[in-house]
């Protein structure tokens, strides 16, 4: 699928505009809306950093009946969230807050059955001069140890957290959440390819240890460049051309 350069996102049951957005909708966010899953249907989510808001509204189409609170920091993307939550029907539970995290996360009492995000990475490469794009991409606005103290306190017990990070990345911040009592349940390696190293890691973290951390690949497309089976099937409740 890749970014999209026109300006909205057609999905089945909802439409993402995408033009004020340093991030547009790509494979990353709407594999990982695809594979999140609460404990149960009836509790509340969090998204941090929603950028246009696409996984809060896919979390509003598998949890009709959830509370979803939607955070962002960039003052563009926020208006571009809150927007595409107004006008969509799925919207009517989530609100978006423009806010920091750690401001955000601090200030907030109520915790959370499911929290998912597509985190700021990439911090020791080269950074774009457009700050959205920076603040998006990079660990400039948000460090995984500011992320990982505030899912600590957000989280419910039994709550469960997901999110997306290329290979090294994920490493790195399964490393700080075992430091703090939080474990991998499951991982799922994205790859372009059969023949493509691996890109993306899909990981679920809870604060229950497993007994074994289960780990699946899914590749995108085959050898003929058509879409695999296995990634139809995720997104078809999704995707309006699957």
């Amino acid at each position: 699928m890749g970014r999209r350069s026109i300006s909205y996102f057609q999905f089945k049951q909802f439409r993402i505009e995408q033009e004020r957005c340093a991030m547009k909708v790509s494979t990353d966010a709407v594999v990982l809306g695809a594979l999140a899953r609460a404990s149960h249907q009836h509790g509340n989510i969090l998204d941090i950093g929603t950028g246009t808001g696409v996984l809060a509204l896919m979390m509003a189409q598998k949890y009709p009946v959830a509370d979803i609170d939607a955070v962002e920091i960039d003052k563009e993307a926020f208006e571009q969230a809150r927007q595409n939550v107004s006008s969509n029907k799925l919207g009517i539970n989530i609100t978006v807050h423009q806010q920091a995290f750690q401001e955000f996360e601090s200030s907030n009492i109520e915790p959370y059955d499911l929290i998912i995000t597509n985190p700021p990475y990439y911090s020791g490469q080269l950074q774009s001069n457009q700050t959205n794009i920076n603040l998006a991409r990079h660990e400039k606005g948000l460090n995984f140890s500011d992320l990982w103290a505030g899912i600590d306190r957000l989280l419910k017990t039994e709550g469960v957290l997901w999110l997306i990070l290329p290979p090294n990345e994920m490493e790195d911040f399964k490393s700080l959440g075992k430091e703090i009592g939080f474990y991998s349940n499951s991982q799922t390696l994205l790859q372009d390819r059969e023949t493509s190293k691996v890109h993306r890691v899909i990981a679920s973290f809870t604060r229950k240890k497993p007994k074994q951390s289960e780990k699946t690949f899914l590749v995108i497309k085959d050898a003929n460049n058509a879409y695999t089976t296995e990634y139809i099937d995720l997104l078809r409740d999704y995707m309006l051309h699957f």
